[in-house]
């Protein structure tokens, strides 16, 4: 039995009357009657004799409780995204994950640990922290101020990961927003990669945000123009604009096969939203 369901059980022990069965025993109900008055007060005088006494307490069991120190719930934290920062530059490959994993898990209850991060005085700390307060989307709403402040970071790994998170916070999407698009045209195909998915996931597009993506269509990294294909078709009408170019990747024999299939599903899907 689980002890946190154990409750303790109780005995009370009654004296009753005492029954003699005539057929059985050889007694009378006047015998049975005189034993039964006879044990009743037999009980009473007993009562009458004794008193309950509560003992004294033993001053030797009287003990100081000590007062642990509260623990920092961020202690662990901490401790996962230092190690994480320790290793980052050469990580071994099963250390990482575990030291990953760790850090994932505590969910929404890494946000102070990974805001404190953000003005960390390494940039790869910055960095870090970013990527892991992405990850939690709109759990991560309590390090907003400290993600708009990171949005001119020297790293644009740092820039484009606090931009992503920010788009789920209506109050700091107008903030967010011009970053992505500028970061579609970065030099690092990583970062342009998350821009153009950021963008694509909003719920609204601006004329902005569907030239910025339509331009990924003749990006040089098959990756991100693969990604651009993709979220053009999940826009639907906003995408009409790029049915011409995507037409044309289509027809090109240049186009791999990859990306013709998924420019024939986006185009399908954009057209169908105009019906």
């Amino acid at each position: 039995m689980d002890s946190r369901n154990m409750r303790p059980f109780f005995v009370v022990l009654s004296i009753g009357c005492l029954w003699c069965l005539p057929g059985l025993q050889g007694c009378s109900s006047g015998d049975a009657s005189s034993k039964a008055e006879t044990a009743q007060a037999a009980v009473s005088e007993e009562s009458e004799g004794t008193e309950e006494t509560v003992p004294e307490p033993d001053t030797d069991e009287l003990k100081t409780v000590s007062v642990s120190e509260p623990v920092d719930p961020q202690a662990e934290v901490k401790e996962a995204f230092e190690k994480l920062l320790a290793i980052r530059t050469e990580p071994d490959p099963d250390e990482w994950q575990a030291a990953d994993k760790k850090l994932a898990a505590f969910g929404k209850t890494a946000v102070p640990t990974l805001t404190e991060g953000l003005s960390h005085t390494d940039p790869g700390a910055r960095e870090l922290a970013s990527m892991y307060l992405a990850s939690l989307g709109p759990d991560a709403e309590a390090a907003a101020p400290a993600l708009v402040e990171v949005l001119s970071d020297e790293s644009p790994f740092t820039q484009v990961n606090a931009a992503s998170t920010l788009t789920h916070f209506p109050k700091h999407r107008d903030k967010a927003i011009p970053v992505l698009i500028e970061l579609t045209q970065h030099s690092d195909p990583n970062t342009r990669l998350t821009a153009v998915y950021s963008l694509g996931n909003l719920e609204e597009h601006s004329t902005a945000q569907v030239e910025a993506i339509q331009a990924a269509l003749n990006d040089e990294n098959s990756d991100v123009q693969l990604a651009a294909i993709k979220v053009l078709g999940q826009m639907g009408q906003p995408a009409k604009a790029s049915l011409t170019e995507l037409q044309s990747l289509i027809d090109n024999q240049n186009t791999s096969d990859d990306l013709r299939e998924a420019a024939v599903a986006s185009r399908d899907q954009i057209e169908q939203a105009q019906k």
